[in-house]
């Protein structure tokens, strides 16, 4: 469960990278997620070999992630960013990006996991009726993204 969680926390997190508002993830025969962002665009993962994912985004771009012995994913985008998690002890995982962003979650009361951007914003999310995940994206004044 645990890893679940952080898998599944590395995937929301690369929301800094790739915005939308909220999002809305389903499990899908792969192993992923399949999850369908606000804004229109969407997402789709799989497991790979490297106990990590191969994501490919709406836009054309596509993410390579594998495991690492912090607990976490070391991803590496199609645009050339790639960012690094590590699990924390708050249920979370804390993830730092090429662009010297980073964010810090943790689990929360409703199942899901809260989590801090340093550009102020913050999101949560909920497991939802397909076994996912729904996510909500604010700004640092409340506000959604």
């Amino acid at each position: 469960m645990k890893l679940k969680l952080v898998l599944l926390g590395a995937v929301l997190l690369s929301s800094p990278i790739y915005q939308a508002v909220a999002d809305s993830c389903r499990p899908n025969a792969y192993g992923g997620n399949d999850c369908n962002y606000d804004d229109g665009t969407w997402s789709s993962s799989r497991k790979n070999y490297y106990g990590g994912y191969d994501t490919r985004f709406s836009d054309g771009r596509h993410s390579t992630s594998r495991a690492n012995v912090n607990g976490g994913l070391d991803t590496n985008y199609s645009d050339g960013t790639y960012s690094t998690s590590q699990s924390n002890v708050n249920g979370g995982v804390d993830t730092r990006y090429s662009d010297g962003t980073y964010s810090s979650s943790s689990a929360n009361v409703n199942g899901g996991s809260d989590t801090s951007y340093s550009n102020g914003g913050y999101s949560r999310s909920r497991p939802n009726s397909s076994d996912g995940q729904d996510t909500t994206y604010f700004s640092h004044d409340g506000k959604r993204w």
